[in-house]
């Protein structure tokens, strides 16, 4: 016999992307008038639960799966949007960089490696939370039975290795503590109890509601495997899982419950599929509707669950930015602190406050671009001012790091790379960077350091010594067919750098810079037995604006670059006069001063021509003017003229055709995204050039397969230049960074 006047416990479990499955359960349930009156969840349970018990509307929870947010929040990575890219601008790409920890020991002075404590970085996903819940939080007064709709969730106690109920207190903070999935994401401390995923001891809290609520119907939705299965191939964390996961109770009372199951077919990251889990979640909703509406027979319509939410969202208070209290930094970081997330704002209490976007953007900013790292941070609603203090637990990551990365090739071009790193902040950021890089075709070595001056436009100053030899004398580059179009040569440059720059905002810097060295160019020379060598001794002054938003050092698909520079100059080649020299003097040394000045323009874009990258189209033009000189050979000549290199490929290997004094050039560069981060890129580039062995136009393209990994990409490239002729193809395989550093000559 159906119960009249019944109570509706909604229960749903954990399970990462696979959690969003309950977001289609609500919408069933609503759609078909059965009434909520509790929920309980854990970990992305007691996400969807608490967006629930908050009063947001499903359409709003669906939006939020749909828009991409979630997957860059658990990517662990800020969006690039808030750091600023002169920061970045020279800094060599690693797999893997970790801080070094100095510390005194017994009066001796150790060094050791920090491991990071989760895979993760929370610093977006901390914001979102508090944007969700902190109103809501306030409204209910910390007490989850005064939500919406009354809320439990689960966490567990780390250190007493049980499952802890959690019905007060601040809602972001307890939802936070619940989806902490231990090596995955740090921690929360709640009332000084270290809480983690509450999946750990019990990934269905039925009973928690049940004994808090006593609903005369419960319905509970399971998106998991009930009994995880593990083996040798299990992932780590999956291996890791299985040793700290107490078996769950999924068995609900009998004759006054519904049970929704299901094994969603996705990984916990799996946050692309959203709209697929969800609609999963409706249609097994769905399915179990007439057992659900024989138990139920109460109704709520759509204008009651509307008015429901309208008369808890009157409640809660305007979300107005209050005192920022900050622990953890000595008064010179405090004030470094203050400063980037102020900005323009006062923070004084009588002045305009600073509203809750602004707050989160800077706070983004501050992490992005320091080296301050935050803990949780809590926002407590201030009866007096009616606004948000916000208390915020930072700390400054140590002085040193290491990074290290490289290239695997199976052409020659093989590299690792090791970079040591020393930092410190205060009123000015100094840092000091040595990066060696060392390989059969490319060698590098470099000691820059920078002085930053903290304002709402940083300003700063670079000075550097380089040392780099490339050579295209060692190994193959993996040709397929006949190679006409490449020569062998090697360049070895020594130069130092000192620069000045403003960033005008977070994505585009104005440099003035002087570089001053010598440069080294041997090549072979018709009729001559030995190498030539051509030493060139110069300063170099520039001016450089530059842009960029790409969303990627290598094979990017969306943002932008521009880049505008002039450069003049002056220097002293010399040469060895050999017999029968083009040049013959009746000298042992030719020596010939030679000046020139020039500029280029870059503009590179890509479109996402489909939603969230399916496909996109790129196109690149690259401008270049000069009244480069000849030298004394006209191997010498190209060896210091600009390069016009879009491929990857062709930054490796020497070839004549695409050095010039002036040339335009253009190219297309469609992507699309196979599955995940599998992608499958054309790239079709032209030059348009002075008369070069009969031809104006040169041509390259190349056919790439690319799989972005974490540390790195993964690429499979089929490489053609010249299209008149089955000569000079090459097929190449890469995994990592392939890099090179600074040119003495600029361009």
């Amino acid at each position: 016999m159906p119960v009249v006047a019944q109570r509706v416990g909604v229960v749903m479990s954990g399970g990462g992307a696979k959690g969003l499955y309950h977001i289609g359960m609500l919408r069933a349930l609503e759609e078909n008038g059965i009434p909520i009156d509790y929920v309980a969840g854990t970990s992305m349970g007691s996400i969807i639960g608490a967006m629930y018990a908050a009063g947001m509307t499903i359409e709003e929870m669906e939006e939020v799966a749909l828009s991409g947010d979630l997957e860059r929040w658990v990517s662990g990575r800020i969006d690039d949007k808030y750091r600023y890219h002169f920061v970045d601008r020279d800094r060599l790409s690693s797999m893997i960089t970790l801080p070094i920890e100095a510390s005194k020991d017994n009066g001796q002075s150790t060094m050791r490696l920090l491991l990071p404590g989760a895979m993760m970085n929370t610093a977006e996903i901390d914001l979102a939370l508090n944007a969700f819940f902190v109103q809501a939080s306030t409204a209910a007064q910390n007490n989850f039975d005064n939500l919406m709709i009354p809320y439990r969730c689960m966490a567990t106690d780390m250190k007493r290795h049980y499952a802890v109920e959690l019905k007060s207190g601040d809602l972001a903070r307890a939802v936070r503590a619940s989806m902490a999935l231990p090596v995955a994401f740090p921690p929360v401390a709640i009332d000084s109890v270290l809480m983690c995923d509450g999946g750990c001891y019990d990934n269905f809290p039925w009973r928690a509601l049940d004994e808090a609520f006593h609903p005369d119907i419960l319905i509970g939705a399971c998106c998991t495997e009930m009994e995880a299965s593990i083996d040798e191939s299990s992932s780590v964390v999956e291996q890791i899982m299985a040793l700290i996961t107490k078996p769950t109770d999924y068995t609900l009372p009998e004759g006054r419950s519904v049970f929704i199951q299901r094994e969603v077919d996705a990984s916990v990251l799996d946050f692309k599929r959203a709209a697929d889990i969800m609609a999963a979640g409706y249609n097994d909703a769905l399915e179990a509707m007439p057992q659900i509406k024989r138990l139920v027979t109460r109704r709520m319509t759509h204008e009651e669950y509307a008015q429901r939410r309208d008369e808890f969202r009157a409640r809660c208070p305007e979300a107005a930015m209050g005192e920022i209290e900050i622990s953890g930094l000595n008064d010179k970081q405090r004030d470094i602190a203050e400063r980037i997330l102020s900005l323009n704002h006062a923070r004084s209490v009588d002045t305009l406050p600073m509203t809750a976007p602004e707050f989160g953007e800077n706070y983004l900013v501050m992490l992005a671009n320091s080296s301050i790292r935050s803990g949780f941070p809590s926002f407590t609603f201030n009866n007096e001012t009616q606004r948000y203090d916000v208390m915020l637990p930072l700390k400054v990551k140590p002085n040193f790091g290491i990074a290290v990365g490289g290239n695997i090739s199976s052409t020659a071009f093989n590299q690792a790379y090791i970079g040591l790193q020393y930092g410190t902040m205060g009123r000015v950021n100094q840092s000091v960077n040595l990066d060696v890089l060392l390989g059969p075709v490319y060698t590098m070595a470099r000691l820059k350091g920078r002085t930053t001056f903290v304002h709402d436009k940083p300003i700063y100053l670079n000075y550097a010594y380089n040392f780099s030899i490339h050579t295209t004398m060692r190994g193959h580059f993996g040709n397929l067919t006949e190679v006409d179009n490449a020569e062998q040569m090697r360049t070895m440059e020594n130069f130092l750098s000192v620069g000045a720059g403003i960033a005008t905002d977070r994505k585009s810097v104005v440099e003035v810079m002087v570089n001053g060295g010598r440069s080294s160019y041997s090549y072979a020379m018709e009729g001559e037995h030995d190498l030539q060598t051509t030493h060139f001794t110069y300063v170099v002054p520039s001016a450089e604006f530059e842009y960029v938003s790409l969303n990627k050092p290598l094979f990017p698909t969306a943002g932008a670059k521009l880049n505008v520079s002039a450069l003049y100059v002056y220097g002293i080649d010399r040469r060895e006069a050999r017999e029968g020299t083009l040049n013959a003097q009746n000298k042992d040394i030719i020596r010939q001063s030679r000046w020139w000045c020039g500029g280029r323009v870059l503009w590179e874009q890509y479109f996402d021509i489909t939603d969230r990258g399916a496909l996109s189209v790129g196109y690149a033009i690259e401008g270049v003017y000069t009244n480069h000189p000849d030298f004394d050979s006209p191997q010498a000549t190209l060896l210091t003229s600009p390069q016009y290199a879009p491929l990857l490929h062709s930054r490796m290997i020497y070839m004549p055709e695409f050095r010039a004094s002036r040339y335009l050039g253009v190219g297309i560069m469609p992507t699309v995204r196979l599955y995940n981060n599998l992608y499958a890129r054309i790239s079709v580039h032209a030059m348009l050039r002075d008369r070069f062995q009969g031809e104006f136009i040169h041509y390259m393209s190349d056919l790439s397969i690319i799989y972005h990994t974490p540390i790195g990409p993964i690429s499979l490239a089929l490489t053609k230049y010249d299209f008149a002729t089955p000569r000079n193809l090459y097929l190449t395989f890469n995994f990592g960074y392939a890099i090179f550093g600074k040119k003495g000559l600029v361009y």
